[in-house]
């Protein structure tokens, strides 16, 4: 198991003339973006319970699937989960018994198989607006899910997503869930964020089960309106009244309770979003990401916070292996990666130019019958390249790992190519199962990737140059002067 006793690390600052690089790309490169105008990026990281080598990212343009711990990656498109990036959907997804992928839909709730290539709706959510789910850790075949209606109602399955009932009674009047979760330790306890219409206002708010869903009980989620609503960060993996909220606004904050739901004290704040938070197996140690100030660590004994590493996370993900992260790959490198050090430095997994292409499945699936004319936009919006260890020599640097400092974000800038990193309001924390193969060591840029950490060919680089320099300048902002003092 991880602990919380690496050692610290202070992040050095990146150049100050990144931005004005940047800038200076504006001028002279095609910005190609995801059909939703979403710079293409990753944010939420699930992994199979039972093959720990097989993972899905959620992206803003569908999804991708790794069987090889990394190693290499495919997409699967958004019209063969069932839904229309046009909208800005971004479906919460989670990995269940059986091989199973789940995603939440506007319309339903949709069941991935073989691999990823077959997907149905579950029959019983069918037209309905499931607004979340969640898988419970460590007892994969137990997922629940929430429906929106005049009174939001909870839903549950014992197979890992193959059959669902309804879960007990409607949430109380007036709630409107966003976010829901299962407590590891305890399969009755349930917890589901929102909004709750009461006295003619809307608070942000806390609903919490103790029998399955048969009765609840809310309380106000102290910080939190209809413009900074509660999003349930991670329940403590050993003690089901220990449950982290994240408020969903710049600054953002991340709450803890510690009886329940029943009251709440600020753990940390930050000047950009808390768009990232995972709890260590042993629930011993927690991180939170900040897009603006980067991540921090901390024993879940104290939550006294250190800043550990420059990058911009999205999304983690926590497993035997160590601490998954998605990011902003034109400035730190990556938009997957792997820490092995409680997230001072990170492998690079995933650069989007190395893409494999669509997911190989048999023409009757939904996969091979409507991802591959497909293919072209998402090549030339990533920079599609071969990257083969034997398609060229690599730039200098693109097999390092991205550090504490960003150095692979800034190693990056002289590279071949690039994409982009992102985190999910859909409250994923702590995701996945053990590590990957060969006792978990991660493979390396080189020997999976071999791309560069920036310039991704015509497109990506023009993609993400105006989100770039938007962070850029921020992040220098905060390194110029002492890093956000979270609250202990």
């Amino acid at each position: 198991m991880l602990s919380s006793s690496w050692p610290a690390r202070r992040p050095r600052s990146r150049p100050a003339r990144a931005a004005l690089l940047l800038a200076a790309a504006l001028a002279s490169l095609p910005s190609p973006a995801a059909a939703n105008g979403v710079f293409p990026s990753a944010d939420q990281l699930v992994f199979d319970p039972a093959d720990p080598a097989r993972a899905v990212a959620r992206m803003t343009y569908g999804l991708l699937t790794t069987q090889d711990g990394g190693a290499s990656w495919r997409w699967i498109c958004e019209g063969a989960v069932g839904y229309d990036d046009t909208g800005g959907q971004a479906p919460p997804i989670a990995a269940a018994a059986g091989g199973r992928v789940l995603a939440a839909l506007g319309d339903g709730l949709v069941v991935g198989a073989e691999g990823g290539c077959a997907w149905t709706g579950a029959e019983e959510l069918a037209g309905k607006a499931v607004v979340d789910l969640s898988v419970r850790q460590g007892d994969p075949s137990h997922a629940v899910a929430v429906a929106a209606g005049d009174r939001h109602v909870l839903w549950a399955s014992r197979d890992g997503g193959a059959s669902w009932a309804r879960a007990g009674t409607p949430l109380p009047a007036g709630f409107q869930a966003r976010t829901v979760d299962v407590a590891p330790s305890d399969p009755q306890r349930v917890y589901v964020s929102g909004l709750e219409s009461a006295g003619g206002s809307v608070k942000g708010a806390l609903a919490r089960s103790i029998d399955g869903g048969e009765t609840w009980e809310t309380a106000t989620v102290p910080g939190s309106t209809t413009s900074r609503e509660p999003y349930i960060a991670g329940v403590d993996p050993l003690d089901a009244d220990v449950l982290y909220v994240r408020i969903a606004s710049a600054p953002g904050r991340l709450l803890v309770s510690t009886d329940g739901g029943a009251s709440f004290t600020s753990a940390f704040e930050t000047q950009g979003f808390v768009r990232a938070f995972a709890i260590s197996l042993d629930g011993a140690t927690v991180a939170v990401g900040s897009d603006i100030d980067g991540v921090f660590r901390a024993p879940s004994s104290t939550l006294a916070f250190e800043r550990v590493s420059g990058i911009a996370p999205r999304c983690f993900a926590w497993t035997e292996a160590g601490l998954y992260a998605c990011a902003s790959e034109f400035l730190d490198g990556f938009t997957i990666g792997l820490s092995l050090d409680g997230g001072a430095t990170f492998e690079p997994l995933l650069q989007q130019a190395c893409l494999g292409g669509p997911l190989e499945c048999a023409a009757s699936t939904a996969v091979g019958a409507r991802c591959a004319s497909d293919w072209p936009r998402i090549a030339l919006m990533t920079g599609h390249k071969d990257c083969t260890p034997d398609a060229g020599s690599p730039a200098a640097g693109s097999g390092a790992s991205a550090t504490a400092s960003g150095a692979g974000g800034a190693g990056g800038a002289t590279a071949v190519s690039g994409g982009g990193g992102a985190s999910a309001d859909s409250g994923a924390g702590t995701g996945g199962e053990p590590g990957v193969p060969g006792g978990g060591a991660a493979p390396s840029a080189a020997g999976g990737c071999g791309c560069g950490a920036a310039g991704a060919g015509a497109g990506w680089a023009g993609v993400v140059a105006v989100a770039g320099l938007a962070a850029a300048i921020a992040r220098r902002r905060a390194a110029g002067g002492a890093p956000p003092t979270p609250i202990a």
